[in-house]
């Protein structure tokens, strides 16, 4: 995810001193379980944090209208009500399937036995003006029909062109219902490559995803005394991030904008996502920041006090370690994700560092040093059998989400041949254990 799990496990129990068991409790669960979900709740989480260490904070306060909004926010005279959203292009990747049309060419190529990677799709897109703007689609095959499309208009082609061993293959589509090219070229393996038009920059203000979510959430913000606003986490949405930087389509600005118009009720609305600088040798080390942007109604005299909450709120957020996109799609798997594994450094030939979790999984025997490519994927804890009884208690506590907390050299005299180590385990570490 965009934030680490220790950062989100010391802010879950400090919000125990803020809110009742059963919203953390609940906030804990949906940050355990995988899906697109989680990524709100981790927003939920940061936000309501850090609002918790600048005023008096309140959750799920009910309405007259029996909503339960996500912040009641007290500092002094001045107080807010807002829900929590978080806005991705999910729903539009959905109905421009890319990723799936690569994997099921992929697959075709798995079955006829030729080297993975080394696919290049190119895939076109069909460009609708109105008077509203346009909308640009992916010329793909709905998802629905997509399988048997690849089964019966690309895979037999595939297979006549690797029998006759005409390499690379190239295959072009170009019908009513589908425009790409496939290039397979098995010397490229195990790269592969692909390009299509932009689809998910907004360009009418009312029709995209941020617009939905924040229409959804003033909807159920109706009815609310005083200010209220809603805050917004970047959860991989071109809405957000993709707009600042494409001419043609309209700005988060303007789509705020566009909700002041509609809904008088809604005071301000709060942005967050999260900015990636590169720099480096080939631009390859890359940084990440905390982006927030406020947008207060024309006429309110709230900005003030709204900055100096939200900065202050800021302070309190973790370090970012990845971009909404990526984080979004760590958030949908399972697991607790990698360490430092395949990591090391010797400064001397003498000294050796490499990451705690990698060298207790070799301690534990399902990993070794020759591990290669196997390191930086998670070790099969569930699978794995110990052969003798050090194995078994070493596994036992890796299970649990313990790691070593200490390991001492306790030297053996001189009428010895050997030392001893003394390895101690700590306590459950969230990085390799449920949130709670």
């Amino acid at each position: 995810m965009i934030f680490q799990r220790r950062a989100l496990q010391r802010r879950l129990d400090e919000l125990r001193a803020v809110l009742d068991s059963e919203t953390v409790d609940g906030l804990a669960a949906r940050l355990n379980r995988a899906g697109r979900d989680r990524l709100a709740a981790m927003w939920e989480v940061v936000v309501l944090h850090g609002l918790s260490r600048c005023g008096a904070l309140r959750s799920e306060v009910a309405l007259a209208s029996g909503r339960r909004p996500d912040i009641h926010f007290e500092q002094g005279e001045y107080s807010f009500t807002g829900d929590v959203t978080t806005v991705s292009d999910e729903g539009l990747d959905r109905d421009n399937p890319f990723q799936e049309l690569s994997d099921l060419i992929e697959s075709v190529k798995s079955k006829l036995d030729l080297p993975i990677g080394g696919l290049d799709l190119q895939v076109r897109s069909k460009v609708e003006h109105t008077k509203r703007g346009r909308r640009s689609t992916l010329r793909i095959p709905p998802r629905k029909s997509l399988a048997e499309f690849v089964r019966t208009e690309i895979a037999p082609r595939i297979r006549e062109q690797a029998k006759a061993g005409t390499y690379p293959i190239r295959i072009e589509i170009d019908n009513s219902q589908a425009s790409f090219d496939i290039t397979i070229d098995p010397t490229n393996s195990p790269y592969s490559s692909g390009g299509y038009p932009p689809y998910s920059k907004p360009s009418i203000k009312d029709r995209n995803p941020l617009y939905s979510a924040l229409r959804s959430k003033a909807e159920q913000l109706r009815g609310a005394e005083g200010l209220t606003g809603i805050i917004v986490g970047d959860g991989g949405c071109d809405s957000i991030s993709g707009s600042r930087a494409n001419w043609e389509a309209v700005s988060t600005g303007q789509i705020v904008s566009e909700l002041f118009r509609q809904y008088t009720s809604i005071d301000f609305v709060l942005v967050l996502s999260v900015d990636e600088t590169r720099g480096g040798w080939a631009l390859r080390d890359a940084t990440y920041a905390i982006g927030a942007y406020l947008f207060v109604r024309d006429g309110s005299d709230a900005r003030p006090a709204l900055e100096s909450t939200f900065n202050a709120m800021l302070q309190h957020f973790p370090n970012p370690t990845m971009t909404p996109v990526n984080g979004a799609h760590r958030a949908r798997e399972d697991g607790y994700g990698l360490g430092f594994h395949g990591g090391y450094s010797m400064s001397v030939s003498t000294v050796i560092r490499l990451g705690l979790r990698e060298f207790t999984e070799i301690f534990a025997g399902i990993r070794t040093l020759r591990d290669q490519e196997a390191k930086y994927r998670e070790a099969k804890l569930l699978d794995a059998e110990a052969t003798s009884h050090i194995e078994s208690t070493v596994l036992y506590n890796l299970r649990q989400g313990r790691l070593p907390e200490s390991i001492e050299i306790i030297k053996g005299g001189e009428d010895e041949n050997d030392d001893w180590v003394e390895i101690r385990f700590g306590k459950i570490d969230p990085a390799i254990s449920p949130l709670r």
